[in-house]
């Protein structure tokens, strides 16, 4: 069924025991597990909080987004793809930039023997600088790839009292290292259902305010292991079991049909639940026919209720590092190349642009023909920034590393060195056409500065950036180089910038009043030539 080939390919993409200690635990480990033990890390410990976020007004009138629609984002076996810890040496790890599109990153992974799995720190302050909380994974594997009853049933085993010491130990490590919950996956029959069901609810208990619990449609109550694909009376103690809340959320298995979401958000709702509670899954992995990348468009407009209505649910896109990792086959050739080659990123990048803007890769047009873009349908979120709010656009890896417009430094990766990136990757709004883009050959601060270059004549054109709540008086600056004719503009007030060979700073000050605040790039009449934005800070108080 679809989800023991799920598991199949998340085992296969884990790194064997030992290597990836201590991001993958035995459940002895997790018994064991003290904040300085033999198998804890002070250096992953996590340090930035999450940003706060609100939903962004779309950018184009009349748009159909569900604003109640979240996000879970799960790239399969992230042991491998995010596991390194600190600075490296080389351009082309894995990265993630689309974070205002996504609400929950799922730290997917795991083995028979290490199935506790927790979030690197790189990845946990990524994702929290740009408002998106982070979840490990508890995974017990199926029978046929080596999970075993005993292995749930040494995890489930209460204590005195009657409580279950791995609902405690988990909630523990959460909070040392700083990040915000678990998703459990159990795919083992044969493992007792019942204590399962009272282990949530106790999980769900203990786990302070703000933490966030999910799990996985495959294990039923009677210990059998039978995909739902909907949220059904078979499955739903596991999300609410009558009083006691079991879960935050339910991530449906992938071979969902639109009846049973219609059925399965109706008894939600009866059940005093939202809908949106429920995470339908997509399986995007090319070589699966649920919901692979691009080459099903349909699945995404049939989670509405009717064509532009609301949602039956929220979404979970499985194995999204299909960009990085998916090595082609006859029916979908690779996306990239950028694993083994660095000179690939466009074409990384593109990929994960097309998956949340669709088509035209541009999120100011989402819908239409072909594939529609997440973003079609769930909202994108704003920040509400701390200040001083300062991004060089940088997205955690370069060619070289500069500093202060300097070239200090070779390739490198480094997650928890990446920005708060742009609310809009990328939009244009206007009828010239002009490309915007992240540039690794002319960064001002990291690895990256932002290129906007027109292709042709024309008109003028708004390049929307980010979306904030601001509230205050600002000084805002901005570090750009290049060709005349552009202005950055921040909700009405805007400032030309002065074309230069090398970088040069413009600044004033801003005063927004309350709600969004849209920070943007005119691209006007006059530019001929690609203007390059290193940095934009904004400071509170006006300092003109």
């Amino acid at each position: 069924m679809r989800g023991a080939v799920a598991a199949a390919a998340l085992i296969a993409a884990a790194p064997a025991a030992g290597q990836g200690a201590p991001l993958s635990l035995t459940i002895d480990e997790l018994r064991r597990w003290t904040p300085d033990g033999a198998t804890a890390d002070p250096g992953n410990v996590a340090r930035v909080p999450v940003a706060r976020r609100f939903v962004a007004r779309p950018l184009r009138r009349g748009a159909a987004i569900d604003p109640q629609v979240r996000v879970l984002y799960a790239p399969d076996g992230m042991n491998d793809l995010g596991g390194e810890r600190g600075r490296q040496t080389r351009f082309n790890g894995y990265v993630v930039t689309h974070w205002p599109q996504i609400d929950t990153l799922a730290w997917f992974a795991g083995t028979a023997d290490r199935g506790i799995n927790l979030p690197s720190r790189g990845w946990v302050e990524a994702a929290h600088r740009n408002g998106v909380e982070v979840i490990g994974t508890v995974f017990f594997a199926p029978v046929a790839w080596g999970g075993s009853a005993e292995t749930v049933a040494s995890f489930l085993r209460r204590d005195a009292q009657g409580h279950f010491p791995a609902a405690r130990q988990l909630v523990r490590i959460a909070r040392h290292y700083g990040f915000d919950g678990w998703f459990v996956n159990a795919e083992t029959a044969g493992a007792d259902g019942a204590a399962m069901i009272d282990f949530m609810a106790e999980l769900r208990a203990v786990a302070p305010a703000g933490m966030t619990i999910h799990w996985y449609d495959a294990l039923l109550p009677d210990g059998r292991v039978r995909w739902q694909n909907a949220l059904t009376p078979a499955n739903a103690r596991f999300l609410q079991d009558g009083t006691r809340r079991t879960a935050d959320a339910m991530f449906l298995n992938y071979d969902w049909t639109r009846a049973g979401l219609a059925t399965g958000a109706a008894l939600a709702e009866r059940m005093g639940r939202s809908r949106y509670d429920v995470f339908i899954g997509a399986d995007l992995w090319p070589a699966r026919d649920a919901q692979p990348a691009f080459r099903n468009s349909g699945w995404l407009d049939a989670l509405r209720e009717r064509p532009g209505g609301r949602a039956y649910g929220s979404i979970a896109l499985f194995a999204p590092h299909f960009s990085y990792s998916w090595p082609g086959d006859a029916r979908t050739p690779r996306f990239s190349d950028f694993a083994q080659d660095p000179r690939d990123v466009a074409r990384f990048e593109d990929a994960e642009r097309r998956l949340f803007a669709g088509d035209g890769r541009d999120l100011g047009r989402v819908g239409g023909t072909g594939w529609p873009g997440v973003a079609s349908l769930a909202p994108t979120k704003g920040l509400v920034p701390a200040l001083p709010f300062t991004t060089s656009f940088n997205t955690g890896h370069g060619r070289v590393e500069a500093r202060g417009g300097s070239i200090v430094g070779g390739p490198w990766h480094d997650m928890a060195r990446q920005d708060a990136l742009p609310t809009w990757q990328f939009a244009t709004l206007g009828a010239r056409l002009v490309t915007v883009g992240y540039d690794y050959d002319a960064p001002f601060q990291g690895g990256s500065s932002l290129r906007i270059a027109p292709q042709a004549a024309g008109g003028r054109v708004t390049v929307p950036l980010y979306t904030l709540r601001l509230g205050q008086a600002v000084t805002v600056t901005a570090v750009t180089r290049g060709g005349a004719g552009y202005a950055v503009r921040v909700g009405r007030s805007s400032r030309p910038v002065v074309a230069s060979a090398g970088w040069r700073q413009t600044r004033w000050c801003v005063r927004p009043g309350a709600g969004e605040v849209r920070v943007s790039v005119i691209v006007r009449r006059a530019a001929r030539h690609a203007l390059h934005l290193g940095q934009l800070s904004v400071e509170a108080c006006c300092r003109d």
